[in-house]
């Protein structure tokens, strides 16, 4: 068999950053004009790759290769496996009904939050043959593996959900991963070679993304992470990634983007790896995601000697009955001493904000705004508060609001700059709050302070080009434009 691992262009978006598995996808000015490398497509194609099949891995998002041209290459292909999420969904099946016109025998498989937490769903649109649910690397080798065999007893794999005539199967789940450490390392190699992904807050390119746990400490009730993986935090060795930030570095990236939901809570392993790059004297600079409240003053001066040059929090407000509100776990004294440390150590920070959070108002608003720009962080994004499928969010509004359905009305045009039903959970109007979108972006980054400083901290015309694509992206969406 052939199999295609396609990572989907999108009509709505020339940037969509779809690298996280359980979803919650951004794209467009908003962020900067930032791309990735889509990790978990690229975990899954490495493992499909290492069973000897036969595979082919495009990103045509990357490289902006129109639907049509696919249309072509797919004739030559059996399976294509997608990875998609609720906000995505309605897209990508489309998608796939235009690859199926093109290939009829043609197998589609997808997995992500989508198929995970709406998998009849998913299964009830005849563009999708099989679903995989929650981690998919090992549940699409063994189906892979069975296909290829042309056993019927694919049907029996864990983890899948298909059609059988008019009735919906889903198979038993798949056990969680234990050990991480067995998922094969992503074989970066199958990238496009001609592209360098863009992302203002990476200081030197090419720059690739890495993966060292999943699962987060948090419960937030606006988050899919904690359903997605079961509630369960698990981490790979430090030996196992250290062996590939090695690997890494010999392919001549210079930074690393750590896709962690929350990197830091693994202090102790976190430790060793940062000994251990600084023993190796490793040429990689850093990026990646902390917890308020879960990391010390010490262990970002170790950090930063480890290369890391920013941490990213999630602030989500500046009001503390709003953060209790979405049982974020943190509290608005401890974000402030975070970064209060961080500009002490000397380490850039990215600030993650919720605005139409359940009992937001006007007032909250404001509070936020100010809060964030008292913190000061070296970058912000703000995006509109949204009840996804899978979360405790999503089932409180879907009690009241059956006209939510499974939630993909929300699409890739609208998702973080529109209202989605915050209206029956804030004190705001649709509209109202896309304003104050808005106007949080022109607070924090239309100060003349913060222009002078960004502009006084630029080391080379490297730097320079990216923030300036950046500062273009984020004025217009601040204007409106």
């Amino acid at each position: 068999m052939k199999i295609l691992v396609l990572n989907p262009s999108s009509k709505e978006s020339k940037n969509v950053v779809r690298d996280l598995i359980y979803g919650c996808w951004c794209k467009g000015k908003r962020i900067g004009g930032a791309t990735v490398p889509p990790l978990n497509l690229l975990y899954v194609a490495t493992t499909i790759k290492e069973q000897g099949h036969d595979l082919k891995f495009i990103d045509a998002a990357a490289e902006q290769i129109p639907l049509e041209n696919i249309k072509k290459i797919i004739k030559d292909f059996d399976v294509v496996v997608i990875s998609t999420s609720t906000m995505s969904f309605n897209e990508d099946a489309g998608i796939l009904k235009e690859l199926k016109k093109s290939n009829p025998a043609l197998i589609t498989i997808i997995f992500g939050s989508h198929p995970t937490f709406m998998p009849e769903a998913a299964l009830n649109n005849k563009a999708i043959d099989i679903i995989v649910r929650r981690e998919p690397e090992f549940i699409i080798r063994d189906l892979i593996d069975r296909l290829d065999k042309k056993k019927d007893d694919w049907k029996k794999v864990k983890g899948i959900g298909y059609r059988q005539g008019k009735k919906i199967i889903l198979n038993e789940l798949y056990p969680f991963i234990k050990n991480l450490d067995k998922i094969p390392i992503p074989d970066r190699t199958i990238l496009p070679k001609n592209i360098d992904y863009f992302n203002p807050i990476i200081k030197r390119i090419p720059y690739t993304t890495a993966m060292t746990g999943r699962g987060c400490p948090g419960k937030c009730t606006f988050c899919t992470v904690p359903s997605f993986y079961g509630g369960k935090n698990r981490y790979r060795s430090a030996k196992n990634v250290v062996e590939e930030l090695e690997i890494i570095q010999d392919l001549g990236y210079k930074e690393v983007y750590f896709r962690d939901e929350t990197f830091t809570a693994y202090r102790e392993r976190n430790e060793t790896i940062c000994k251990e790059i600084i023993k190796r004297k490793m040429d990689l600079t850093w990026i990646c995601n902390a917890r308020v409240g879960m990391i010390t003053k010490d262990m970002m001066k170790l950090m930063k000697k480890a290369g890391c040059h920013m941490i990213k929090f999630g602030v989500e407000s500046g009001n503390q009955q709003i953060l209790n509100n979405v049982k974020k776990g943190i509290t608005v004294e401890n974000t402030r001493l975070n970064f209060k440390w961080a500009h002490e150590v000397g380490i850039d920070t990215h600030a993650h904000t919720m605005l139409g959070s359940p009992g937001e108002t006007k007032e909250t608003i404001e509070q936020t705004i100010k809060f964030i720009n008292e913190i000061d962080p070296t970058t912000a994004t703000f995006a509109i508060c949204t009840p996804y499928a899978g979360t405790p969010l999503f089932d409180d509004v879907i009690k009241k609001h059956k006209e939510i359905k499974d939630g993909s009305a929300l699409n890739l045009a609208s998702v973080h700059d529109t209202s989605f039903f915050n209206q029956y959970f804030t004190d705001l109007k649709p509209k109202e709050l896309e304003e104050y979108l808005k106007k949080a972006y022109r607070s924090f980054y239309f100060r003349p302070t913060y222009m002078l400083k960004r502009l006084i901290k630029i080391n080379n015309i490297d730097e320079l080009k990216r923030i300036t694509i950046a500062a273009s992206n984020v004025f217009q969406f601040g204007m409106g434009q």
